[in-house]
């Protein structure tokens, strides 16, 4: 029996859920290294991706993708949005997919396949920046999260470590290509930044440890008692 799956379908006017079945044979590839690897999607071509996996609903058309760009805020915002559909549209796949068994050396291989087609595999450097794209995306949310009135330490604490991690990961890719006193001062600002957003992030941590241990004192007080 084929199993099917409840989805968001995108398109550029409205978003809705259907059923649909398994996808299967993709390709892989590694993007050779050279400017045109480097220039962005056109628009009709991030939407024929989306219409493969099932989420644009759209016709694909140069009217229909002027209208929604118009919509938005221009092509650039507009095309920006396709990606990250798309992105989602992907990601989605990826948690489908990655909850088979694998060894630990299949999931490495397999995350690796990711560096891969970003062109960042081999490159320390762009393998960091591409590091801190990706934790940008977990941050974002992240901070939201902690500046609502029912945040708590936790929450704060996960804002301030993705802060300090995101300093962390400039300043190792910053530390490839050190050339003059400037670089070494940004070095320097992140590293404080870096170490102010942790130990902020520690003493949320150490606040709710007290109150959990001054919960379990009581539990246990409790407990001898009856």
């Amino acid at each position: 029996m084929i199993r099917t799956k409840t989805e968001l379908t995108w398109s550029p006017l409205t978003a809705t859920t259907r059923t649909r079945g398994p996808l299967c044979c993709a390709t892989m590839s590694t993007p050779s290294s050279s400017s045109e690897t480097d220039q962005p999607a056109a628009v009709d071509q991030l939407a024929t991706a989306l219409q493969a996996l099932g989420h644009y609903r759209g016709n694909n058309t140069a009217a229909e993708h002027a209208a929604a760009a118009e919509r938005i805020g221009g092509e650039a915002v507009y095309r920006a949005y396709l990606a990250n559909a798309l992105l989602g549209a992907a990601q989605l796949e990826a948690i489908l997919n990655e909850s088979g068994e694998f060894d630990a050396e299949q999931r490495t291989a397999v995350y690796l396949q990711q560096q891969q087609t970003a062109g960042v595999a081999g490159d320390q450097t762009s393998m960091l920046e591409f590091l801190r794209w990706q934790l940008l995306r977990l941050a974002s949310p992240l901070r939201e999260n902690a500046q609502s009135e029912q945040a708590g330490p936790v929450q704060v604490a996960a804002a301030q470590t993705a802060e300090g991690l995101d300093r962390l990961l400039s300043v190792s890719a910053a530390s490839q290509t050190l050339t003059d006193q400037a670089d070494i001062d940004s070095v320097a600002e992140q590293l404080d930044t870096a170490h102010q957003a942790l130990s902020s992030a520690a003493e949320n941590i150490d606040q709710l440890r007290a109150l959990t241990e001054r919960a379990r004192s009581g539990s246990d007080s409790g407990s001898s008692e009856s």
